[in-house]
């Protein structure tokens, strides 16, 4: 133990070796002066104290590493080697090939009697990148550097440490009476948010029961949300009965803080899944005139049955109960999905075409996705998007944000769910998730999404990639349109029968009872089924033609060599077909894979 008491250590962030933290204090920081360095995937657990591996710094002055410039790497000043500083020789090759590690003596000095945490001296504490287990208890964002209590897991960032001590605060809006800081440890529920987190910093009023977290101080008071169309207030508490929060669905504490609808709907939601990042956009609205939605009608009504739309140069006309062998090979141009039955509206002119209730898509839309107004625009730019909901590549009609430096875009296939949404493939309600930003492996195709619907009393999840798959589909080769399907128990075994191969009723199916067809999802629908044929498009500097893959002779792809088996295959200017986006890039680029 000599080396400890007599030199600076550093400690790497490993799992715990110590049965408690006072056997662990005991053994390791004695009143030296500490620097744990911590690392990416070594500290998963935030209450953790580091382990017994040491490594001693040396010190260096005068004529030792003269040659070497760099900064501290505290406080990221320069080093000087005639003053002295302390360098860590070992931890070189661990944070990085080229970069050498040195502290100011005054850097690592443990910090001691800091108001905000007066009980313990503070060891510094610096990892080589974020870690999301470690956040200040000041300004509660995650950083690098910090002066860190081994005891009880107190952090306050290296800016919060250097920036003038707020022991007391008055904001009369939040509370009439000023607030003053509790430096002890406790776990009090604020009255804003209802939590009693203590990893952030606690105000109390000493005139009156009131408790507040330092970041909920200033909280916003109006906002808007993706999850309900009209703006929402904070109010300090709620009238007697019993409310549920919009968002994650659980019960409200009435005595406590929260949003409520400025409208008067029975809409309420808890402080901090209302100010989410997920759902809210940021801005505090208190005070701004409140935005008119206006309901824009897609097209203007030129005599009975004729219209001219919003989209589309010519007049249309409604055609009313389609047969299924006229428009068979003909796509709506909002949608993207083949006519075969229903209301339309026919251009009089060209083959331009659109479903009826495509046609009346609102020009104006709010979306439980965003807290901005989605204006619907048609994709005629000769370009694609990727949706933010499905992530599918599309080149139909959209919904987009149209504020600044916002890149919010919805295949109009997605603004069409509404939530709670109830769907024929499951007897319960889905909603969007109850904890923003969680992620969960959809029921139906099995990859982990974000964007998500959940079910209220079951464990099934739904991505909007398949939410949005038509529940009845046309297929060439059969006279009844096919059903889509889900079975999360189903026992034998089932084969498609275009690819031969074997099909999983758990993971979605197309089927026709009637002449027992079955048809996995990408057999049918292709990998882009929201990619118009027939258009024209911009990729990689170069204009392709987007064909269907009909012919009774498939394509073949001229970089794999290969049979195209999608739906739809690209031709460039001068003919050559490719099978895939994928093929195009891996062409141009030259690569071999």
């Amino acid at each position: 133990m000599d080396l400890i008491q007599h030199s600076p250590t550093v400690i790497v962030c490993t799992r715990p070796r110590y049965r408690n933290k006072e056997e662990f204090r005991s053994a390791r920081f004695k009143d030296s002066p500490i620097v744990l360095f911590g690392f990416p995937g070594l500290e998963n657990d935030k209450e953790s104290p580091p382990s017994d591996n040491t490594h001693p710094l040396v010190w260096c002055r005068n004529e030792e590493n003269k040659d070497k410039e760099f900064p501290c790497n505290f406080c990221e000043r320069q080093l000087d080697s005639t003053t002295g500083y302390y360098l860590c020789e070992e931890f070189d090759k661990r944070i990085s090939k080229n970069n050498t590690v040195g502290f100011h003596k005054e850097c690592i000095k443990p910090m001691t009697n800091n108001p905000y945490h007066p009980k313990h001296p503070l060891q510094v504490l610096v990892f080589a990148t974020v870690v999301p287990n470690k956040v200040c208890y000041c300004c509660y964002t995650y950083k690098t550097h910090f002066y860190y209590c081994f005891i009880c897991n107190f952090s306050i960032c290296r800016d919060c440490a250097r920036k003038p001590l707020l022991l007391t605060i008055d904001h009369k809006k939040r509370h009439e009476h000023t607030l003053y800081y509790i430096p002890r440890e406790a776990s009090m529920t604020c009255d804003v948010c209802a939590l009693h987190d203590r990893r952030y910093f606690i105000y109390v009023c000493h005139q009156c029961d009131y408790v507040v977290h330092k970041k909920c101080i200033y909280s916003p008071y109006v906002i808007k949300i993706s999850r309900h169309e009209h703006r929402l207030s904070f109010t300090s508490s709620f009238l007697s009965g019993e409310w549920f929060c919009g968002i994650c669905r659980k019960k409200i504490n009435q005595n406590y803080g929260g949003y409520s609808c400025v409208k008067g709907c029975y809409y309420v939601a808890h402080s901090q899944c209302a100010i989410h990042k997920d759902v809210w956009d940021g801005k505090e609205l208190e005070g701004e005139p409140e935005e008119i939605f206006e309901s824009i009608m897609p097209f203007e009504e030129i005599s009975d049955g004729i219209i001219k739309h919003f989209s589309h140069k010519h007049h249309m006309r409604l055609l009313k109960e389609v047969e299924k062998t006229n428009k068979i090979n003909k796509h709506c141009q909002a949608c993207a999905f083949r006519i075969y039955e229903g209301d339309i509206y026919n251009c009089l002119e060209c083959d331009f075409v659109l479903h009826k209730v495509c046609a009346y898509l609102p020009v104006k839309k709010q979306h439980v996705l965003h807290p901005h107004p989605l204006f619907l625009q048609e994709e005629n730019l000769q370009t694609t998007f990727g949706c933010s909901a499905c992530f599918r590549v599309c080149n139909n009609f959209r919904y987009v944000c149209q504020m600044a430096n916002c890149l919010f875009t919805l295949d109009v296939n997605c603004a069409a769910v509404s939530v709670p949404l109830n769907h024929q493939c499951h007897p319960h309600l889905l909603f969007l998730p109850s904890q923003p930003g969680s992620e969960r492996i959809c029921s139906i195709c099995k990859k982990t999404e974000k964007i998500r619907l959940e079910c209220g009393e079951c464990d099934f999840v739904f991505c909007f990639r398949c939410a949005i798959l038509p529940m009845k589909f046309k297929y060439q080769h059969d006279e009844h349109p096919l059903i889509f399907s889900y079975e999360e128990d189903s026992n034998g075994q089932h084969w498609c029968d275009v690819c031969e191969k074997e099909i999983l009723p758990k993971n979605g199916i197309y089927t026709c009872s009637d002449c027992d067809i079955q048809l996995h999802i990408e057999c049918l629908h292709g990998n882009n089924m929201y990619l118009l044929p027939c258009k024209s498009v911009i990729l990689n500097e170069g204009k392709y033609d987007i064909l269907c893959n009909d012919l009774p002779t498939r394509y073949t792809c001229k970089r794999c060599h290969k049979r195209c088996e999608d739906k739809t295959v690209y031709k460039r200017s001068d003919d050559v077909i490719y099978c895939s986006m994928y093929c195009i890039v891996c062409e141009k680029y030259g690569i071999k894979n």
